[in-house]
């Protein structure tokens, strides 16, 4: 029987495979690095399992570039995970200041909401829609032109009795009463 050293065998094995023998290692360090991991982070579940995450997924990156490199094992995973919660330690130390500087001064800042239109409001902003257009169309042409040029066009009330040959009185007056029989009308 011939016996193999680990590191003859490691190497054997990276020939063919680096991320499989990576698994092998995550495995026997997994509980020391995550060790680690709660003491820096102070036993926080949510940033250890985040750290954790990050920390493996970069050590399976960088496994292969540098397995010829790596000395101790241990030390490269720990030297990661510790890279992975200083920068959870920084990014949290950041989202703090901002709060921070938000809430002494919040009428500097401008809030939106953030929603987005269900199906629904759209299909009834749609049939709202199809249903004021029809009620245009079916206004006088005199009202219905006048209506078209404020509202769809933008046009401005001397700009639109230019284009009626009207005056801006009458221009005004007709967009008024273009929308007094409009709000008459019930939309449903």
């Amino acid at each position: 029987m011939m016996l193999v050293s680990r590191n003859s065998y490691l190497g054997a094995q990276s020939s063919t495979n680096p991320h499989v023998e990576f698994w092998g290692v995550w495995a026997e360090y997994n509980e020391r690095v995550l060790s680690c991991c709660y003491k820096w982070l102070h036993n926080d579940s949510d940033k250890i399992e985040d750290a954790m995450a990050q920390t493996r997924e970069k050590a399976l990156n960088a496994y292969s570039k540098n397995i010829s490199n790596i000395e101790n094992m241990f030390a490269w995973l720990c030297r990661i995970a510790h890279n992975v919660c200083m920068d959870i330690h920084r990014s949290n130390s950041k989202e703090s200041d901002l709060v921070g500087i938000v809430s002494t001064n919040p009428s500097q800042f401008y809030f939106t909401e953030n929603h987005s239109r269900t199906l629904e409001s759209d299909y009834e902003r749609s049939y709202l829609f199809h249903q004021l257009t029809q009620a245009i169309n079916g206004l006088p042409t005199d009202l219905k032109q006048a209506i078209q040029y404020k509202f769809i066009y933008e046009m401005e009330y001397s700009e639109i009795a230019e284009q009626l040959q009207i005056t801006p009185e009458n221009a005004r007056k007709r967009v008024q009463l273009a929308r007094k029989q409009l709000s008459a009308l019930q939309f449903s």
